[in-house]
């Protein structure tokens, strides 16, 4: 009796962890298609999940029971995008410089910007 209790509570979990994963989903495609925007409806969701995780509306333990199993299999997500590179190798060859600029410059500039704000705060810290 007990372990059919311990079942049902899990498979409830599970149930609820995973509404909420695909209700951002939903709500980020209705967004979208709302909007008639181009930007990709799972980031959105993405970025609405962790959202409201950070504003504490969801607990992370209200989501773990789905998400735990969904990261085991994360490179699985990436044969997509992999497949997409494969097809666009021909419009990568004729922008690479701009890519390549793109991959070296942003991030390069973001660490240098970072590296700065936070040399700047700890220089407060100590004066203060």
């Amino acid at each position: 009796m007990a372990a059919c209790t311990l079942s049902i509570k899990v498979i409830t979990q599970l149930i609820l962890s995973s509404a909420i994963i695909l209700g951002c989903l939903i709500v980020a495609k209705v967004v979208m298609h709302i909007t008639q925007g181009s930007f990709p409806a799972p980031l959105l969701g993405m970025l609405l999940l962790l959202g409201l995780l950070l504003t504490g509306i969801i607990k992370e333990r209200s989501v773990t029971p789905c998400a735990s199993p969904l990261l085991n299999y994360m490179p699985l997500f990436f044969i997509p995008a992999g497949v997409g590179f494969i097809e666009h190798l021909n419009l990568i060859s004729l922008h690479w410089q701009f890519i390549l600029a793109c991959l070296v410059l942003i991030p390069l500039t973001s660490l240098l910007l970072i590296s700065h704000l936070i040399i700047s705060f700890k220089g407060r810290s100590h004066h203060d």
